[in-house]
């Protein structure tokens, strides 16, 4: 017996120091995508002279404006850094991996359809279409939903200029037309409708022998390239099986994925603005993760404080106006506690000389 508990105990032992050399392994793994220049049969190239490295240090000294200096900024793209994204381009999103590989994402947009217009044959081509598809799924795949606003407002405003050209239409018409539009327009502000979009978000990962280039700027160049083709033949394979079920896909350009993190991250906000809206009139600083000069950050600062300063002035202002009213009231022989509004009115004039702009200096 107790050489059966000896031995289980050895091979408890064993199997851990296993376990912890594998961890250790895998952790001394892990390093950035490799740079270095290769050629086609993936060897390294020799640099013939070796630049010494230039580093810019200006984009790192804070700003100086006026009086007031903030080093400590933490702008849109550190969050974004935060979350493992490198960079948002050419339609895809590049995830960092620490594991000497480069990871890309890109999202497709799902059409929709209604199941409760289709027959039941068509329902059930649509599944087997379906159950198709997922079944051949090869690649790293996830299907997410987002709840979005219903917007026509690029649609109808072309639509109010189109009918404003219709030949052989008069003014009355034109009028007519343009007035039912806009009233449109207004039932869409005015009321919120929401819809589900579905995303399909596909990956790709490339490691460094897959990409070869005399140049960090070539390998860039061939990292991107060689993404892209991964991915976008992905959405093709997949497009060719869910169109035939009214799913086609329709993949998003760098203004869309934008555009979906802006709806994920601002969920109140993005249904009053519009991404469109802020992109065209450049209305970033409505957020606070937008850079903002030193000097607008300080006459933001000075008109909170005047406008606090200006509605505690008011409020003494208004505060000596009662108080002469009450006097005036007084002595007349009324209780201020139970006049009208006739009564009000017929003390102003005597109480417009207790009251004078000039007091306003006074409680500076």
């Amino acid at each position: 017996m107790v050489k059966i508990l000896l031995f289980i105990s050895l091979a408890v032992v064993m199997i851990a120091v296993i376990v912890v050399v594998i961890i250790i392994y895998r952790h001394s793994q892990n390093s950035d995508f490799d740079m270095t220049p290769r050629d086609r049969a993936g060897q390294e190239i020799e640099d013939e002279e070796d630049d010494e490295e230039v580093i810019d240090e200006t984009a790192e000294k804070p700003v100086y404006e006026d009086d007031l200096t903030y080093d400590d900024w933490n702008s849109w793209e550190d969050l974004l850094q935060e979350a493992g994204i490198i960079d948002i381009r050419d339609g895809m999103i590049e995830y960092e991996t620490g594991n000497n590989s480069r990871m890309f994402i890109a999202l497709a947009e799902m059409q929709q359809s209604n199941p409760y217009l289709k027959t039941d044959d068509e329902l059930a081509q649509q599944n087997a279409i379906m159950e198709v598809f997922f079944n051949g799924v090869r690649e790293p795949l996830k299907i997410t939903s987002q709840s979005q606003r219903v917007e026509m407002t690029d649609f109808l405003n072309q639509l109010k200029e189109n009918s404003q050209r219709i030949i052989g239409s008069n003014p009355q018409m034109k009028d007519y037309a343009s007035e039912v539009i806009e009233d449109t327009l207004n039932y869409q502000r005015q009321t919120d409708r929401f819809e589900n979009k579905a995303y399909l978000q596909f990956m790709a990962v490339i490691e460094p022998d897959e990409v070869y280039g005399d140049s960090p700027e070539v390998l860039e160049e061939q990292i991107y390239e060689k993404a892209a083709e991964k991915l976008f033949r992905q959405i093709d394979r997949a497009n060719g099986l869910l169109r035939r079920a009214d799913h086609a896909l329709a993949p998003l350009a760098s203004f869309g994925l934008l555009e979906v993190l802006y709806k994920s991250f601002n969920r109140e906000s993005s249904v009053k603005m519009r991404f469109e809206d802020i992109v065209k009139l450049q209305r970033y600083q409505m957020f606070s993760s937008s850079l903002q000069s030193d000097k607008y950050f300080k006459d933001v600062q000075q008109r909170i404080h005047i406008e606090t300063e200006a509605i505690n002035h008011a409020r003494d202002i208004l505060l000596k106006e009662q108080k002469a009213k009450n006097e005036a009231l007084l002595a007349k022989g009324k209780d201020y506690y139970q006049t009208t509004a006739t009564d009000d009115n017929d003390t102003n004039d005597d109480v417009s000389s207790a009251f004078n702009i000039d007091e306003l200096n006074d409680l500076n």
